[in-house]
């Protein structure tokens, strides 16, 4: 049979069985309210029964008092029963009334309780019966249009996520490749070995200039001559490299008080020393733009590096809510199977599964 035939016939008995139990309800709740009525009844006439004279005074304090009590409280339960239905909610409550009537008022209104007594018993089965019949024309719930529902929009967001997971395969290896094309490694090992070289040359040199500066500090000393440059010099050698213009115009100025080396020394340095101090801070300065290319190709490479993570952390989860949605779809399908399994046992025929 078909599913949509199947579920209209399901729909059909359903509609029946519900009219017949709302018959029945309606049936019972008749018979209870008459009952219902009875025993108001029968409240009213124990409430205004006398108690007979030949009851003793202080007994009869006390029946009055249990009477009052139990009259009252049966009176106000039973007011707020209106249905067979809510009558199952009072019934514990109900039941306790066969033995909270008071010792005194049992031997005095005996014929009274036990008439009431027997009332409560008879819907108490009445409701009992109620609810047999009513489970024997009960159909069982099937769910279909909430799972069906599930289903249908289960299947469109775990295509929905397929698609953007596929989506970010695309663009996770677009970045691989955008990384690969970067070339990263092979620019940083150039860069770095031109860094190193240069470094080692400025270091030769600057090396070769102090230590001719050096050779002149024990005569520059032994001037005593006062000047800030000489004093600078005393103090360090590289002061000469830094300031070449000023230490050359000092050198000039003592040359003709030196002799022997330290006036060779001092040739020398006035020969070289301009030169080689400009060759030092333009390599100085091609190290610094090295220095500064390399940390650009570096912040390039890590935002790469970033972004192929984030793509890859989206990625796994993605692939972890794929995973939750096709279990959910799973369970649906077997919630769907075992809904149609039940409807073939209440039709008696097999159904074409969807």
């Amino acid at each position: 049979m078909k599913l949509e035939r199947a579920l209209k016939e399901y729909e059909k008995r359903k509609k029946k069985v519900e009219e017949e139990r709302k018959k029945l309800e309606e049936k019972y709740t008749s018979k209870f309210l008459k009952k219902k009525q009875e025993i108001l009844k029968n409240l009213e006439n124990l409430e205004k029964k006398e108690i007979p004279k030949k009851i003793d005074n202080r007994i009869k304090k006390v029946v009055e008092g249990e009477r009052k009590s139990y009259v009252d409280t049966l009176r106000r339960t039973l007011e707020r029963i209106e249905s067979i239905d809510e009558l199952g909610r009072f019934l514990p409550e109900l039941s306790k009334f066969h033995i909270s009537h008071g010792k005194y008022l049992l031997l005095v209104f005996e014929k009274e309780v036990y008439a009431i007594n027997k009332l409560l018993k008879e819907v108490s089965e009445e409701y009992t019966e109620y609810i047999k019949r009513m489970a024997e024309i009960s159909i069982e719930p099937i769910e279909f249009d909430s799972i069906l529902s599930s289903i249908e929009t289960t299947k469109k967001q775990l295509e929905k996520e397929e698609r953007d997971l596929e989506l970010l395969k695309t663009e996770l290896e677009e970045k691989e490749r955008e990384f690969k094309t970067k070339e990263f490694k092979r620019k940083l090992e150039e860069i770095e070995s031109e860094i190193k070289t240069l470094k080692s040359s400025i270091v030769k040199d600057e090396i070769e200039i102090r230590s001719k500066i050096s050779k002149l500090q024990k005569p520059i000393k032994r001037m005593r001559t006062g000047e800030k440059t000489a004093n600078e010099i005393l103090k360090d050698s590289s002061y000469g490299i830094e300031h070449p213009e000023e230490f050359l115009s000092f050198l000039i100025k003592i040359r003709g008080q030196l002799e022997g080396k330290y006036k060779q020394t001092a040739d020398w340095i006035i020969e070289h020393l301009k030169s080689k101090s400009k060759e030092i801070q333009e390599r100085k300065k091609k190290l610094e733009g090295l220095e500064h290319k390399k940390e650009e190709i570096l912040q390039e490479k890590k935002e790469i590096e970033n972004e192929i993570e984030r793509i890859k952390k989206h990625i796994l989860e993605k692939e972890a809510r794929i995973k939750k949605l096709k279990e959910k779809l799973l369970e649906l399908e077997r919630e769907l199977d075992e809904s149609l399994s039940k409807l073939e046992k209440i039709l008696n025929t097999s159904i074409d599964r969807p």
